[in-house]
């Protein structure tokens, strides 16, 4: 074999270990080798091949005769409109990871400190987490509902809780009904379908009934004996499981399947009680319920949290039906554009920035849901949104909002707009300079746009790369004119109206120099963790607004940011939601990263 690529096998070489002479060596004895080869290592061989089938054996044995371990997923009924499940023994990466994050917190930086917060939450119920639940509980929590938006008191519910030790597990239910939380109750035991069901009934009005019981290594506490009924069903294979619904396996099927926990809504449900819920409300007009038009393409919700080496992880899906969506709607999803154009002029010492793409479509569909409303229409002319002239027809969808806060009292930021018409941008610009600042401009009917004045000034305009910058030069600002002083520009099909001058010429630098927040160690690892190609980006280096919170209350010398808090929150890093969207569903995910 002389080539690398070749798969073909090297012939055998002349002589392995003795046990064939070469070509020219003595004659070989027929069968000789082969029985000094057996008699030499069938004492090995037979024992061997011994252990080999008896392991064989055991292990049929063992995976006809074992149990399967108990699963939450296998009892919830379909009638089940809503589930949530956490996974208490993960896979050893999540473990690791969720330990490595909880551990940065001062709160939790031990597992003994986890434990007693728990202990903490039980205190009231009568039993403890670390003597009456850690010592048998199992492998999974799960919670599920009956949720009904047309009366939410009356929701069916159940705890469950599975255990791998049943003794422990059924005097922790006993200690439950003796202690504080059962006394109030009268309880009665009766049998359905071969398990004990204890319901509840509250001594005293206002309070909720309730249930339990110990079935299949799983506690269920829930809010009545029928709901504990109907689980039993589900269990013993009587009546349908959520799980094995279309709608379940369609909105989990896209997430993170190695997960802490999931979220799991369905949609149709919810829809059809909201409708009847919406169809009884006198005060609902025909075109009210018009407005719900696309609620009838909503399948379901679903969503995971997850640890990887850097943070925390929360995914979420929103299913749509997209046969059923409105054409515009269909249309924005389809075309949700990017956030790439704007990340290009945001600059690399920004702290947090929001970055999208369908700023037009969003503006119009809102605009159209408005209708003909006057006070709305009359509002978005006077600003130069809309009517003659309006900015609206010339954005170009892509939009953005930076802020950099660094070592500033008054945090600095932009707002980028992009646009394919710069003298109408600047026009819109102005107008809305104007009435943040009380300047008085002509109006569109020959009057003038006023607004409450804060301070007299005009607008004065300096060139800076080439550029043209307006800003306005107020008057009676004092300490803040430098910090507060609305400037704006076009350049490259960008419009960019910021706090100061300063912080247009920092957008213009990021846009020309290429010195942006690309280049930026923090945003580029809680990219690194967030969806590929995404059409949104909300980012927050929280780790500089923390430093910029403890520098404030230390300067100020107020005690307004509480030093415990500010600790919780100093192992948070950053944090970045990113959004995307396919014909058929909606995703996010938020990614905290964890020092």
């Amino acid at each position: 074999m002389n080539d690398s690529g070749d798969l073909t096998p090297p012939p055998p070489p002349d002589f392995v270990g003795g046990l064939v002479p070469p070509a020219d060596g003595p004659a070989a004895v027929p069968g000789h080798a082969a029985s000094s080869w057996w008699s030499r290592y069938a004492r090995f061989l037979i024992p061997a091949a011994a252990i080999a089938v008896v392991g064989v054996a055991a292990a049929a044995v063992f995976v006809l005769l074992l149990k399967p371990a108990p699963t939450v997923e296998k009892m919830v009924p379909a009638s089940a409109n809503v589930l949530a499940l956490a996974n208490v023994d993960p896979s050893m990466t999540q473990k690791v990871n969720l330990m490595r994050a909880l551990h940065a917190f001062p709160d939790l930086h031990t597992d003994k400190a986890i434990t007693d917060k728990l202990d903490q939450a039980l205190k009231d119920s009568g039993i403890s987490f670390s003597s009456d639940v850690q010592p048998w509980l199992g492998a999974e929590v799960g919670f599920s509902a009956q949720l009904s938006l047309q009366n939410a008191n009356d929701t069916p519910g159940a705890l469950y809780l599975v255990s791998r030790d049943d003794s422990k597990a059924t005097a922790m239910l006993a200690k439950l009904r003796a202690g504080k939380w059962g006394a109030a109750y009268r309880w009665h035991d009766q049998t359905y379908n071969g398990f004990t069901v204890s319901t509840g009934t509250p001594k005293t009005s206002g309070q909720q009934a309730g249930a339990y019981a110990y079935v299949d290594h799983v506690v269920l506490i829930a809010s009545s004996a029928a709901v504990i009924d109907q689980i039993i069903d589900t269990d013993q294979g009587r009546s349908p499981r959520l799980v094995d619904s279309a709608g379940y396996k369609a909105t989990l099927s896209g997430l993170p399947s190695d997960r802490l926990a999931s979220l799991y809504v369905d949609g149709k449900s919810l829809v059809t009680s909201l409708k009847k819920g919406v169809a009884l409300t006198p005060a609902v007009t025909v075109s009210s319920l018009k407005s719900l038009a696309d609620l009838d393409a909503f399948q379901g919700i679903g969503a995971t949290l997850s640890a990887s080496s850097t943070g925390l992880l929360a995914d979420l899906v929103i299913k749509v039906d997209q046969s059923k969506l409105t054409p515009a709607t269909r249309q924005a999803l389809s075309h949700a554009g990017s956030p790439n154009t704007v990340l290009r002029w945001i600059p690399r010492g920004s702290d947090a920035l929001l970055a999208f793409g369908n700023l037009n479509q969003t503006i119009t569909t809102l605009v159209d849901q408005a209708g003909s409303d006057p006070a709305i229409s009359s509002t978005t002319d006077a600003v130069g949104l809309t009517g003659p002239g309006g900015v609206l027809p010339h954005l170009t969808g892509d939009a953005g909002l930076e802020l950099e806060v660094g070592s500033r009292v008054i945090p600095a930021g932009a707002v980028l707009l992009g646009t394919d018409n710069a003298a109408s941008m600047n026009s819109f610009f102005k107008k809305l300079v104007s009435l943040t600042t009380g300047l008085e401009l002509p109006g569109a009917a020959g009057g003038s746009l006023t607004a409450p004045a804060t301070a007299p000034g005009a607008l004065k305009t300096t060139i800076y790369r080439g550029v043209v910058i307006t800003s306005y030069a107020g008057a009676g600002l004092g300490s803040l004119a430098t910090a507060f002083q609305p400037s704006y520009a076009v350049l490259d099909r960008m419009g960019i109206l910021a706090s100061n001058v300063a912080e247009v010429k920092a957008v213009i630098d990021a846009h020309l120099g290429g010195s942006t927040i690309a280049g930026d160690v923090t945003y580029q690892t809680a990219l690194a963790g967030s969806l590929k190609q995404p059409s949104g980006i909300i980012y927050v280096n929280a780790g500089s607004l923390v430093d910029a919170l403890r520098r404030f209350s230390a300067e100020s010398g107020l005690a307004s940011v509480d030093a415990k808090t500010l600790a919780t929150l100093a192992p948070i890093k950053s944090v970045m939601l990113t959004a995307s969207t396919r014909p058929d569903a909606m995703l996010e995910r938020f990614f905290v990263v964890i020092k």
